[in-house]
């Protein structure tokens, strides 16, 4: 009698000893996500700087622009956020051939997107810098769409100079450190808004409750060094932590 349920391998199918469940291809963009992951580790110098941002007046914007905006989310704002310090900072929109730096003359922002089927691709929202807030929104709801019925273009996914990478849906994820892709000079990670208690010398406890944004910058030292990338989360903190008027339209 054959007992072995729907998924199980025979006994032979083996690695290092151990019986293998089952065993799945690496096919279209998980492929493609896989090589370009694992060059942008092999080929970079990559390091990662942390910060933590007083989000309560950001997201407060955010909930006041969407009365006239519908749809928008944080992530449009970040977007805009970053699109405005890469044009302060253009060594974070760089990327490196041999012993050269050079600075691109656009910025595109690349967002990871986790699909349903659980794939993970980036979409590129060009000249992001140019974009009036309510465009972003716009586009990126379109390509979402487009990104999820399989209909996206090549113009879609390519030509980003600098990755944005959202997790702050995750219910327990603080920090991560998204892999560099080839061609960029680094890329944000963005956590999960939480409240904490913080000092607050304005109140009579001295102490008050704020939501904190964890954020991550991944760079190729090879490209900028600690202290401009320190400048970049910087300015980077105070535009959310003061987003009118840059953020509003």
């Amino acid at each position: 009698m054959n007992n072995k349920t729907t998924g199980e391998s025979d006994a032979t199918d083996t690695i290092n000893g151990v019986a293998i469940a089952r065993r799945i291809p690496l096919r279209g963009i998980q492929r493609v996500v896989a090589n370009r992951t694992l060059a942008g580790i092999q080929s970079t110098a990559h390091v990662t700087a942390m910060a933590e941002v007083d989000a309560d007046q950001v997201l407060t914007h955010a909930r006041d622009l969407r009365e006239q905006i519908p749809g928008l989310t944080l992530t449009h704002l970040l977007i805009k956020a970053v699109a405005a310090c890469l044009r302060r900072h253009p060594r974070l929109n760089a990327t490196i051939e041999e012993k050269t730096v050079m600075e691109y003359a656009e910025v595109n922002i690349a967002i990871a997107l986790a699909l349903p089927s659980d794939d993970l691709l980036a979409v590129v929202i060009k000249r992001a810098d140019e974009c009036p807030i309510a465009e972003i929104v716009t586009r990126l709801h379109s390509l979402q769409q487009r990104a999820e019925a399989g209909a996206l273009s090549k113009d879609d996914v390519q030509g980003a100079t600098f990755t944005l990478s959202n997790y702050g849906m995750l219910r327990t994820v603080t920090w991560a450190t998204p892999a560099l892709t080839p061609g960029q000079a680094a890329v944000l990670g963005i956590g999960r808004a939480a409240p904490q208690m913080v000092a607050d010398n304005t109140v009579p406890a001295g102490w008050s409750v704020r939501r904190i944004l964890p954020i991550s910058l991944t760079y190729d030292h090879r490209i900028v060094n600690g202290v401009p990338a320190g400048r970049f989360l910087d300015d980077l903190a105070d535009l959310l932590q003061h987003p009118v008027p840059q953020l509003s339209s």
